[in-house]
Protein backbone atom coordinates (compact mmCIF):
# COMPACT_ATOMS: atom_id res chain seq x y z
CA UNK A 1 0.00 0.00 0.00
CA UNK A 2 1.32 3.58 -1.38
CA UNK A 3 1.44 5.30 2.35
CA UNK A 4 1.49 8.65 0.78
CA UNK A 5 -1.55 11.66 0.66
CA UNK A 6 -2.78 14.84 0.66
CA UNK A 7 -3.77 16.96 3.50
CA UNK A 8 -6.94 16.94 4.97
CA UNK A 9 -9.05 19.82 4.01
CA UNK A 10 -9.78 22.88 6.66
CA UNK A 11 -13.63 22.30 6.23
CA UNK A 12 -12.71 18.74 6.73
CA UNK A 13 -11.46 18.73 9.71
CA UNK A 14 -13.45 20.85 11.62
CA UNK A 15 -16.21 18.70 10.57
CA UNK A 16 -14.32 15.72 12.05
CA UNK A 17 -13.35 17.73 14.92
CA UNK A 18 -16.96 18.46 15.73
CA UNK A 19 -18.27 14.84 15.12
CA UNK A 20 -15.32 13.91 17.79
CA UNK A 21 -16.66 16.41 20.48
CA UNK A 22 -20.34 15.86 19.67
CA UNK A 23 -19.42 11.56 20.10
CA UNK A 24 -17.78 12.63 23.49
CA UNK A 25 -21.02 14.50 24.50
CA UNK A 26 -23.25 11.49 23.23
CA UNK A 27 -21.62 9.21 25.60
CA UNK A 28 -22.12 11.12 28.16
CA UNK A 29 -25.55 12.00 27.91
CA UNK A 30 -26.43 8.01 27.76
CA UNK A 31 -24.84 7.36 30.90
CA UNK A 32 -27.02 10.61 32.33
CA UNK A 33 -30.24 9.19 30.98
CA UNK A 34 -29.27 5.57 32.37
CA UNK A 35 -28.39 7.30 35.83
CA UNK A 36 -31.07 9.51 35.85
CA UNK A 37 -34.27 8.55 33.26
CA UNK A 38 -34.17 5.08 33.39
CA UNK A 39 -35.33 4.47 37.10
CA UNK A 40 -38.48 6.24 36.19
CA UNK A 41 -39.13 5.19 32.32
CA UNK A 42 -37.59 2.67 30.03
CA UNK A 43 -39.04 3.09 27.52
CA UNK A 44 -36.01 4.77 25.46
CA UNK A 45 -33.67 3.34 27.37
CA UNK A 46 -32.12 0.40 24.44
CA UNK A 47 -32.08 2.86 22.13
CA UNK A 48 -30.59 5.51 23.84
CA UNK A 49 -27.22 2.84 25.01
CA UNK A 50 -27.22 2.26 21.58
CA UNK A 51 -27.16 5.83 20.68
CA UNK A 52 -24.36 5.53 23.27
CA UNK A 53 -22.20 2.68 21.79
CA UNK A 54 -22.87 4.51 18.09
CA UNK A 55 -20.59 7.05 19.72
CA UNK A 56 -18.35 4.79 20.17
CA UNK A 57 -18.04 4.02 16.98
CA UNK A 58 -17.71 7.01 15.55
CA UNK A 59 -14.24 7.59 17.97
CA UNK A 60 -13.20 4.65 16.35
CA UNK A 61 -13.50 5.19 12.90
CA UNK A 62 -12.18 9.03 13.67
CA UNK A 63 -9.20 7.08 15.37
CA UNK A 64 -8.50 4.53 12.11
CA UNK A 65 -9.35 7.34 9.55
CA UNK A 66 -6.90 10.06 11.07
CA UNK A 67 -3.75 7.48 12.21
CA UNK A 68 -3.85 6.48 9.09
CA UNK A 69 -3.82 10.53 7.33
CA UNK A 70 -1.19 10.93 10.55
CA UNK A 71 1.08 7.84 9.00
CA UNK A 72 0.89 8.92 5.97
CA UNK A 73 1.81 12.53 6.63
CA UNK A 74 4.48 11.11 8.75
CA UNK A 75 6.20 8.87 6.18
CA UNK A 76 6.09 12.15 3.65
CA UNK A 77 7.64 14.48 5.97
CA UNK A 78 9.83 12.25 6.91
CA UNK A 79 10.77 10.34 3.51
CA UNK A 80 10.33 7.03 5.93
CA UNK A 81 7.86 6.38 8.71
CA UNK A 82 9.86 8.04 11.90
CA UNK A 83 8.57 5.23 14.79
CA UNK A 84 9.42 7.77 17.54
CA UNK A 85 7.84 10.68 16.34
CA UNK A 86 4.62 8.30 16.16
CA UNK A 87 5.16 6.86 19.65
CA UNK A 88 5.92 10.69 21.25
CA UNK A 89 2.90 11.64 19.62
CA UNK A 90 0.87 8.86 20.72
CA UNK A 91 2.15 8.86 24.75
CA UNK A 92 1.96 12.64 24.55
CA UNK A 93 -2.16 12.71 23.40
CA UNK A 94 -3.18 9.58 25.21
CA UNK A 95 -1.05 9.68 29.13
CA UNK A 96 -1.64 12.85 30.67
CA UNK A 97 -5.69 12.65 30.60
CA UNK A 98 -5.80 9.03 31.30
CA UNK A 99 -3.77 8.80 33.75
CA UNK A 100 -5.63 12.00 35.70
CA UNK A 101 -8.54 9.85 35.23
CA UNK A 102 -7.12 6.97 36.78
CA UNK A 103 -6.30 9.55 40.20
CA UNK A 104 -9.44 11.13 39.96
CA UNK A 105 -11.02 7.43 39.93
CA UNK A 106 -9.20 6.50 43.05
CA UNK A 107 -9.69 9.80 44.73
CA UNK A 108 -13.22 9.51 44.70
CA UNK A 109 -13.76 5.73 45.56
CA UNK A 110 -11.70 7.29 48.80
CA UNK A 111 -13.83 9.85 49.76
CA UNK A 112 -17.00 7.99 49.07
CA UNK A 113 -17.41 6.69 52.93
CA UNK A 114 -16.99 10.34 53.80
CA UNK A 115 -19.30 12.46 51.48
CA UNK A 116 -22.13 9.66 50.15
CA UNK A 117 -25.02 10.05 52.29
CA UNK A 118 -24.71 6.36 52.97
CA UNK A 119 -21.36 7.01 55.00
CA UNK A 120 -19.98 4.13 52.68
CA UNK A 121 -19.02 2.98 49.31
CA UNK A 122 -22.89 1.75 48.88
CA UNK A 123 -25.64 3.86 46.77
CA UNK A 124 -28.88 4.48 48.82
CA UNK A 125 -30.78 3.61 45.96
CA UNK A 126 -29.62 1.06 43.05
CA UNK A 127 -30.27 3.70 39.99
CA UNK A 128 -32.09 1.91 37.94
CA UNK A 129 -29.96 0.73 34.64
CA UNK A 130 -26.48 1.56 35.80
CA UNK A 131 -26.37 -2.04 37.04
CA UNK A 132 -24.47 -0.88 39.92
CA UNK A 133 -24.98 -0.31 44.16
CA UNK A 134 -21.88 1.14 45.14
CA UNK A 135 -18.73 2.98 43.59
CA UNK A 136 -16.19 -0.37 43.85
CA UNK A 137 -12.69 0.16 43.07
CA UNK A 138 -10.82 -3.29 42.31
CA UNK A 139 -7.08 -2.84 42.85
CA UNK A 140 -6.47 -5.47 40.17
CA UNK A 141 -8.33 -3.99 37.63
CA UNK A 142 -6.56 -0.81 38.49
CA UNK A 143 -3.61 -2.23 37.82
CA UNK A 144 -4.41 -3.95 34.23
CA UNK A 145 -6.58 -0.62 33.23
CA UNK A 146 -2.82 1.17 33.88
CA UNK A 147 -1.01 -1.38 31.43
CA UNK A 148 -4.11 -1.11 29.14
CA UNK A 149 -4.62 -4.83 29.75
CA UNK A 150 -8.73 -4.39 30.88
CA UNK A 151 -10.62 -6.49 29.08
CA UNK A 152 -7.70 -8.64 28.55
CA UNK A 153 -6.85 -9.82 31.72
CA UNK A 154 -9.17 -8.03 34.24
CA UNK A 155 -12.31 -6.82 33.60
CA UNK A 156 -12.85 -2.86 32.93
CA UNK A 157 -12.82 -0.86 36.64
CA UNK A 158 -16.31 -0.48 37.81
CA UNK A 159 -15.74 2.95 38.58
CA UNK A 160 -14.70 4.09 35.16
CA UNK A 161 -16.59 1.78 32.42
CA UNK A 162 -15.46 3.82 29.75
CA UNK A 163 -12.09 2.96 29.60
CA UNK A 164 -13.19 -0.63 28.36
CA UNK A 165 -12.71 0.91 24.93
CA UNK A 166 -9.19 3.09 25.97
CA UNK A 167 -7.54 -0.12 25.98
CA UNK A 168 -8.79 -1.49 22.53
CA UNK A 169 -7.79 1.94 20.97
CA UNK A 170 -3.71 1.85 22.59
CA UNK A 171 -3.47 -1.83 21.21
CA UNK A 172 -4.85 -0.17 17.68
CA UNK A 173 -2.16 2.05 17.89
CA UNK A 174 0.54 -0.57 18.62
CA UNK A 175 -0.64 -2.90 15.90
CA UNK A 176 -0.82 0.41 13.44
CA UNK A 177 3.26 0.96 14.68
CA UNK A 178 3.52 -2.20 12.93
CA UNK A 179 1.85 -1.17 9.17
CA UNK A 180 4.41 0.76 7.57
CA UNK A 181 7.40 -2.25 8.32
CA UNK A 182 5.34 -5.05 7.18
CA UNK A 183 6.58 -4.87 3.62
CA UNK A 184 10.08 -4.98 4.38
CA UNK A 185 10.47 -6.68 7.76
CA UNK A 186 10.11 -10.48 8.55
CA UNK A 187 10.33 -9.31 12.47
CA UNK A 188 7.50 -6.52 11.94
CA UNK A 189 5.53 -9.08 10.51
CA UNK A 190 6.26 -11.87 12.82
CA UNK A 191 5.42 -8.95 15.87
CA UNK A 192 2.01 -8.01 14.23
CA UNK A 193 0.68 -11.37 14.22
CA UNK A 194 1.76 -12.55 17.41
CA UNK A 195 0.30 -9.28 19.48
CA UNK A 196 -2.93 -9.88 17.40
CA UNK A 197 -3.08 -13.39 18.21
CA UNK A 198 -2.53 -13.04 21.37
CA UNK A 199 -4.88 -10.03 22.25
CA UNK A 200 -7.44 -11.56 20.23
CA UNK A 201 -7.07 -15.11 22.27
CA UNK A 202 -7.66 -13.19 25.12
CA UNK A 203 -10.66 -11.57 23.92
CA UNK A 204 -12.48 -12.06 20.84
CA UNK A 205 -14.01 -9.16 20.33
CA UNK A 206 -10.78 -7.40 20.53
CA UNK A 207 -10.40 -8.97 16.40
CA UNK A 208 -13.43 -7.84 15.52
CA UNK A 209 -13.10 -3.89 17.06
CA UNK A 210 -9.32 -3.92 15.14
CA UNK A 211 -11.10 -5.13 11.83
CA UNK A 212 -13.49 -2.24 12.17
CA UNK A 213 -10.57 0.03 12.94
CA UNK A 214 -8.40 -1.35 10.39
CA UNK A 215 -11.32 -0.91 7.83
CA UNK A 216 -10.71 2.88 8.90
CA UNK A 217 -7.43 3.23 8.66
CA UNK A 218 -7.61 1.80 5.53
CA UNK A 219 -10.10 3.71 4.18
CA UNK A 220 -7.65 7.06 4.75
CA UNK A 221 -5.89 6.31 1.78
CA UNK A 222 -6.64 7.65 -2.20
CA UNK A 223 -6.17 4.04 -3.93
CA UNK A 224 -9.27 2.65 -1.88
CA UNK A 225 -11.18 5.73 -1.27
CA UNK A 226 -11.44 6.08 -5.19
CA UNK A 227 -12.40 2.08 -5.69
CA UNK A 228 -15.06 2.41 -2.91
CA UNK A 229 -16.27 6.11 -4.11
CA UNK A 230 -19.42 4.81 -6.37
CA UNK A 231 -20.60 2.35 -4.07
CA UNK A 232 -20.66 4.24 -0.69
CA UNK A 233 -23.96 5.07 -0.96
CA UNK A 234 -25.41 1.68 -1.28
CA UNK A 235 -22.37 0.17 1.45
CA UNK A 236 -24.07 3.17 3.81
CA UNK A 237 -27.45 2.61 3.58
CA UNK A 238 -27.18 -1.19 3.72
CA UNK A 239 -24.98 -0.87 7.03
CA UNK A 240 -27.07 1.31 8.67
CA UNK A 241 -30.28 0.11 7.82
CA UNK A 242 -28.94 -3.76 9.50
CA UNK A 243 -27.42 -1.64 12.75
CA UNK A 244 -31.52 -0.51 12.89
CA UNK A 245 -32.84 -3.67 12.41
CA UNK A 246 -30.10 -5.33 15.15
CA UNK A 247 -31.59 -2.10 17.10
CA UNK A 248 -34.72 -3.39 16.77
CA UNK A 249 -34.23 -6.13 17.22
CA UNK A 250 -32.55 -6.00 20.94
CA UNK A 251 -35.21 -3.51 21.64
CA UNK A 252 -38.13 -6.19 21.56
CA UNK A 253 -35.95 -8.76 23.65
CA UNK A 254 -35.66 -5.91 26.12
CA UNK A 255 -39.59 -5.24 26.73
CA UNK A 256 -40.91 -8.31 25.46
CA UNK A 257 -38.54 -11.06 26.39
CA UNK A 258 -36.95 -9.84 29.50
CA UNK A 259 -39.78 -7.63 30.48
CA UNK A 260 -36.81 -4.77 31.12
CA UNK A 261 -35.78 -6.84 34.01
CA UNK A 262 -32.00 -7.27 32.66
CA UNK A 263 -30.06 -5.62 29.64
CA UNK A 264 -27.63 -8.33 28.88
CA UNK A 265 -26.07 -6.31 26.06
CA UNK A 266 -26.07 -9.11 23.37
CA UNK A 267 -26.69 -7.00 20.67
CA UNK A 268 -23.72 -4.50 21.06
CA UNK A 269 -21.08 -6.22 19.11
CA UNK A 270 -23.05 -7.11 16.05
CA UNK A 271 -24.73 -3.18 15.78
CA UNK A 272 -21.62 -1.72 16.81
CA UNK A 273 -19.71 -3.15 13.62
CA UNK A 274 -22.62 -2.40 11.25
CA UNK A 275 -23.19 1.14 12.30
CA UNK A 276 -19.05 1.58 12.41
CA UNK A 277 -19.18 0.46 9.05
CA UNK A 278 -21.44 3.16 8.21
CA UNK A 279 -19.75 5.56 9.64
CA UNK A 280 -16.57 4.90 7.76
CA UNK A 281 -18.61 4.91 4.21
CA UNK A 282 -20.04 8.46 5.34
CA UNK A 283 -16.28 9.79 6.17
CA UNK A 284 -15.22 9.19 2.96
CA UNK A 285 -18.70 10.65 1.44
CA UNK A 286 -17.45 13.93 3.47
CA UNK A 287 -14.05 13.97 2.73
CA UNK A 288 -15.06 13.94 -0.90
CA UNK A 289 -18.02 16.25 -0.55
CA UNK A 290 -20.72 13.84 -1.35
CA UNK A 291 -22.76 14.68 1.87
CA UNK A 292 -22.34 16.93 4.62
CA UNK A 293 -22.10 17.67 8.23
CA UNK A 294 -22.58 21.37 9.67
CA UNK A 295 -19.81 21.34 12.57
CA UNK A 296 -21.37 22.31 15.76
CA UNK A 297 -19.57 23.60 18.90
CA UNK A 298 -15.78 22.51 17.16
CA UNK A 299 -14.64 23.53 20.47
CA UNK A 300 -15.98 20.71 22.50
CA UNK A 301 -13.00 18.37 20.23
CA UNK A 302 -10.16 20.52 22.63
CA UNK A 303 -11.60 18.78 25.73
CA UNK A 304 -13.29 15.67 24.26
CA UNK A 305 -10.97 12.73 25.12
CA UNK A 306 -10.88 14.24 29.12
CA UNK A 307 -15.05 14.37 29.82
CA UNK A 308 -14.83 10.65 28.41
CA UNK A 309 -12.81 9.58 30.28
CA UNK A 310 -13.61 11.56 33.66
CA UNK A 311 -17.23 11.74 33.30
CA UNK A 312 -17.85 8.17 34.81
CA UNK A 313 -16.59 8.22 38.19
CA UNK A 314 -17.64 11.55 38.50
CA UNK A 315 -21.38 10.99 37.35
CA UNK A 316 -21.01 7.93 39.95
CA UNK A 317 -19.79 10.03 42.67
CA UNK A 318 -22.92 12.54 42.14
CA UNK A 319 -25.57 9.51 42.39
CA UNK A 320 -23.68 8.47 45.77
CA UNK A 321 -23.75 12.20 46.86
CA UNK A 322 -27.38 13.23 46.23
CA UNK A 323 -29.65 10.05 45.96
CA UNK A 324 -32.59 12.74 46.79
CA UNK A 325 -32.52 13.77 42.66
CA UNK A 326 -34.50 10.48 42.59
CA UNK A 327 -37.55 12.16 45.30
CA UNK A 328 -38.89 14.73 42.76
CA UNK A 329 -39.85 12.41 39.74
CA UNK A 330 -39.45 12.18 36.15
CA UNK A 331 -39.28 16.15 36.09
CA UNK A 332 -36.53 16.15 38.58
CA UNK A 333 -34.60 13.74 36.96
CA UNK A 334 -34.49 15.98 33.84
CA UNK A 335 -33.46 18.77 35.90
CA UNK A 336 -30.45 16.29 37.44
CA UNK A 337 -29.77 15.49 34.30
CA UNK A 338 -29.20 18.91 32.95
CA UNK A 339 -27.47 20.02 35.98
CA UNK A 340 -25.16 16.81 36.26
CA UNK A 341 -23.89 16.98 32.24
CA UNK A 342 -23.02 20.59 32.30
CA UNK A 343 -21.31 20.46 35.14
CA UNK A 344 -19.29 17.44 33.69
CA UNK A 345 -18.84 19.33 30.78
CA UNK A 346 -17.64 22.80 32.38
CA UNK A 347 -14.87 20.31 34.56
CA UNK A 348 -13.58 18.42 31.52
CA UNK A 349 -13.20 21.84 29.82
CA UNK A 350 -11.66 23.31 32.86
CA UNK A 351 -9.05 20.25 33.50
CA UNK A 352 -8.10 19.58 29.63
CA UNK A 353 -6.17 23.13 29.83
CA UNK A 354 -3.79 20.98 31.27
CA UNK A 355 -3.90 17.43 29.99
CA UNK A 356 -5.19 18.06 25.77
CA UNK A 357 -2.70 19.93 23.87
CA UNK A 358 -5.00 22.59 23.05
CA UNK A 359 -2.91 23.84 19.45
CA UNK A 360 -2.48 21.66 17.17
CA UNK A 361 -0.60 21.67 13.66
CA UNK A 362 -2.24 18.43 12.53
CA UNK A 363 -5.44 16.73 13.28
CA UNK A 364 -5.15 14.15 15.42
CA UNK A 365 -7.44 11.87 16.89
CA UNK A 366 -8.11 11.42 20.36
CA UNK A 367 -8.31 7.42 21.96
CA UNK A 368 -11.39 6.58 23.43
Amino acid sequence: MNMTSGKLSAEFSLQLESLRGVSAIVVLFSHCFQAFIAPFDVTLYSWIRLFGQAAVMMFFALSGYLIGTSIQQNIQNNGQFDLRHYVRQRCHRILPPFLFALVLTVLLYLLAPFLFSSQSHQFEHNFGMMIRTDYSLEWENLLSSLLFLNGFVTPTLSANAPLWSLSYEVWFYVLAGFLPFLRNSVLAQASFILVLVILSLLNPQFLIYFLLWLSAFSSSFQQVQQYLLNHLSSLKLVFFSLALLIACIDNYVFHFIEHTNIYRGSYFVPFNLCIGLGWICWLIQLQYQHSYYHPVWIQSAGFSYTLYVTHFPLLLFILGCFPQSRSYGLGGAVLALLASMTFLIFFAWFIARWLEPQKRKALLPAPQ
